[in-house]
């Protein structure tokens, strides 16, 4: 039968009747092929939308058979259609029963997995025989159908779970001999133990997957190591116990598989100062080996990308021998090629950045024009950061310019308006170049950096004021506004510096902006020069063009804490997208994972692991020469809360003994001008399930504008707000706490009939999220709302 012809609309007219008297008829019926084609034109028409649920009796006659074949079509049915219609679900019930005793363990399997997905409540009841029976069966491919079964049982019913005391038999089925059935166990216990932070991980468990730990697939292998970054060693001599078994996990063919490892290193060495530096050279290779034969896979090589750069925050010298892994090659696309640009700004030093500026410089005339963008930007970064190549990377960018391409001056150009703040010598070897650009340079970034030059420096060239008179002179001919301001404050400061060749434009240059020009930023500007001009030409040259000092640091080299922050999510999509997991995973169970209560006792007594003899290279040199230091048990690894004691300690200190120090309460100290974009405001408070409401009796409606004046006072910002004059006035607020990158997020609606005004408000710490609340509501009190007493 054809593909074609099983998924042909054709004859659909009466479809349903027809398939009914066909499913009915005895000769179809002793006829296995045709007995299972009638039921592939069911599934097929299923599966194009048409209601075949009225097929629901003949179809389940149809499961009686022992073509695996047609029993699997059957049951696929049965899933699709037991939601929607559960009166006729009832009549499955007997016939999975049945095949769950079945002796052929596909058939026991298969029974089960379609019972514990028929997802209706009042079938729980049916199912927990079956589900419990299949735990214990004497088939791997049926026990790990019915641990997984328990999930979704949970999902229906989490009493029947704790009930029947499935969580106890998945910790017991840790020890499965089947490595399936073992990875299936870990996966429903970190679902269905997700609101109390996951599956524990006890002494016992983790030395018995540690032991285990080259039976599982790779995928399974990579599960159970994100499972021991939550395990807490109980002292140094364990972890480096724990160190010498993984260590050939980093040599692993799966790329999935080192990542997973090497995060696990850093886990466990999070604390050891005095191991990092050991610890970042054994990741450093196999990394570089996953970024070699990631070649064939160019999202392999930017992920892996993305985990270098990371590790480089840590390590700022770690890949300097190896900086030539990372030049581009002709066939990576451009997102890898645009990331190993950022790297080799950050791998780059004294000894190798010749040859890193040499590299850049070529890709500078590239085809594709972004690259060669940004490839001039990277050189212009690295002058910046390391002063003793900035005089090559300088005469790199200069060369550049002769190409007279107008993208590539333009980028010179704009580059170089950063190098002159750093390095002020720098502007005699620019300022004779700007003649011959202006004609090149059409773009406005471009032109804007060409008159700050001028502006700057242009007395320094003879002919500077008439490049600006002749810009001047076609400032009504409609350039780009950011030209236009950039303009005005050149010429106010070469006016200060040759008067008499800039008086007269500056004038002309004045009086178009205030009586003509539409944009009121060039108009605000233009009046401000002006008036500062009428008061004193001393004056304004002290407001304009006071001497500034050198920039010694730029706002992009200061380090972000977040980024090590990253590191506690190693190998995740946070590291690809530069953030927390908690700013774009909604964090509700099961898909938030911490740690929870107190640890469990095991339930089994696996073999002790063993302890294979520490190599040389993860002892530090003080440690090869004296004892190990001891360790301090109370270091959490990475991404893991600490869990608090219950023991006598505790209790003593509830007696007011004062054996713990008190928590610091939270503080709400908001950050002055926080910039948040109106895509990212949207994607937090979609993303964000913590909330709070609140309403407010009004005694006078405030304007938009003394609403808006008022947040800002007290360090909200507005990102939207209703037109004025409206009846339902609706505001969209925010205000990012100072220590921290969280946001506060406030949706206000005012209701000018009834005086009422309703705010919701999101943020991902319920602690701050309240005493925020509470700023927002006294922000109001005595202004549109009575004074409280």
């Amino acid at each position: 039968m054809s593909s074609q012809s099983y998924f042909s609309g054709e004859g659909r007219k009466g479809e349903v009747n027809e398939l009914r008297l066909l499913l009915r008829n005895p000769e179809v019926q002793r006829d296995v092929l045709k007995y299972r084609t009638v039921v592939q034109r069911v599934i097929s028409y299923m599966t194009l939308g048409i209601d075949m649920s009225r097929l629901f009796t003949e179809m389940i006659m149809a499961a009686a058979t022992n073509d695996l074949v047609r029993k699997k079509l059957v049951y696929l049915y049965m899933c699709s259609y037991a939601e929607s219609h559960s009166e006729l679900a009832l009549l499955a019930v007997n016939t999975l029963q049945k095949d769950c005793n079945d002796q052929d363990p596909t058939i026991r399997g298969l029974a089960l997995r379609s019972m514990s997905s028929l997802r209706l409540v009042n079938l729980v009841e049916y199912v927990q025989r079956p589900l419990l029976v299949g735990l214990d069966d004497k088939n791997a491919y049926v026990r790990k159908t019915a641990v997984m079964g328990c999930v979704k049982i949970y999902y229906l019913a989490p009493a029947v779970v704790r009930d029947l005391g499935m969580v106890e038999k998945l910790y017991t089925m840790l020890e499965d001999r089947d490595p399936q059935v073992v990875c299936n166990c870990i996966v429903a216990l970190d679902e269905i133990l997700a609101g109390r932070g996951g599956m524990v991980v006890n002494n016992d468990i983790a030395h018995h997957l540690l032991v285990r730990l080259k039976e599982f697939t790779e995928w399974s292998q990579c599960l159970v190591l994100q499972l021991l970054t939550r395990y807490q060693p109980a002292d140094e001599e364990e972890i480096y116990d724990i160190l010498n078994v993984l260590d050939d996990r980093l040599k692993h063919v799966n790329s999935g598989v080192v990542l997973a490892a090497a995060r696990l290193f850093l886990s466990l060495t999070m604390n050891m100062s005095e191991l990092q530096e050991d610890i970042n050279e054994r990741i450093k290779a196999p990394l570089l080996t996953v970024l070699g034969l990631g070649s064939g896979s160019p999202e392999l090589v930017h992920t892996c990308l993305h985990h270098i750069q990371l590790l480089l925050r840590r390590q700022p010298r770690l890949f300097d021998s190896d900086f030539k892994s990372f030049f581009c090659r002709y066939n990576d696309p451009s997102y890898v090629k645009f990331k190993k640009l950022e790297l080799l700004v950050d791998i780059a030093a004294e000894f190798n950045v010749r040859e890193i500026v040499e590299e850049l410089s070529a890709y500078a005339t590239d085809v594709n024009m972004e690259m060669a963008c940004k490839s001039i930007r990277a050189i212009g970064r690295i002058a910046v950061l390391h002063s003793s190549a900035s005089d090559f990377c300088r005469m790199k960018l200069l060369s550049l310019l002769t190409s007279e391409i107008d993208h590539v001056t333009t980028e010179v150009l704009i580059v170089m308006t950063d190098l002159v703040r750093k390095y002020s010598e720098a502007s005699s070897d620019i300022v004779p170049y700007l003649a011959s650009s202006v004609d090149v340079v059409t773009s406005p970034e471009g032109r804007a950096a060409i008159v700050w030059m001028l502006g700057e420096f242009g007395h320094e060239l003879a002919e500077g004021p008439y490049l600006l008179e002749s810009m001047v002179n076609e400032v009504s001919q409609g350039k780009s506004s950011q030209t236009r301001l950039q303009l005005l404050t050149a010429v106010m400061k070469l006016f200060f510096k040759r008067p008499p060749e800039c008086q007269g434009m500056l004038g002309r240059l004045l009086q178009h902006c205030i009586d003509e020009e539409t944009d009121m930023d060039v108009h605000d500007r233009a009046l401000l020069y002006y008036r500062l001009l009428k008061r004193g030409v001393s004056h304004a040259q002290r407001v304009v063009a006071n001497p500034k000092e050198a920039v010694t640091l730029f706002a992009e080299d200061r380090v972000v804490e977040a980024k090590d922050r990253l590191l506690s999510e190693f190998n995740s999509l946070s590291v690809v997208y530069g953030q927390l997991s908690v700013n774009f995973v909604p964090q509700e169970p099961p898909y938030t994972l911490g740690t929870g209560g107190s640890e469990p006792e095991s339930p089994f007594q696996p073999s002790t692991l063993s302890s294979p003899t520490l190599p040389r290279s993860y002892e530090p040199e003080q440690q090869k020469r004296t004892s190990r230091p001891s360790v301090d048990t109370s270091v959490v690894p990475l991404g893991v809360t600490p869990v608090p004691s219950t023991g006598d300690a505790a209790v003593e200190d509830l007696l007011g003994f004062g054996l713990a120090p008190e928590e610091t309460p939270p503080v709400i100290e908001l950050k002055e001008n926080p910039q948040l974009s109106p895509e990212e405001f949207e994607s937090q408070w979609r993303l964000l399930p913590q909330s709070e409401s609140l309403e407010l009796q009004l005694s006078v409606i405030p304007s938009p504008e003394e609403l808006e004046q008022t947040m800002t006072t007290q360090r909200i910002s507005t990102m939207a707000s209703s037109p004025p004059n409206q009846a339902i006035a609706k505001f969209y607020f925010y205000a990012q706490q100072a220590d921290a990158e969280m946001f506060f997020f406030i949706e206000t609606v005012i209701d000018s009939g009834s005086y009422l005004m309703t705010s919701v408000f999101k943020c991902s710490d319920a602690a701050l999220l309240e005493l925020f609340k509470e700023h927002f509501r006294k922000s109001l009190v005595g202004k549109w709302m009575p004074l409280e007493f």
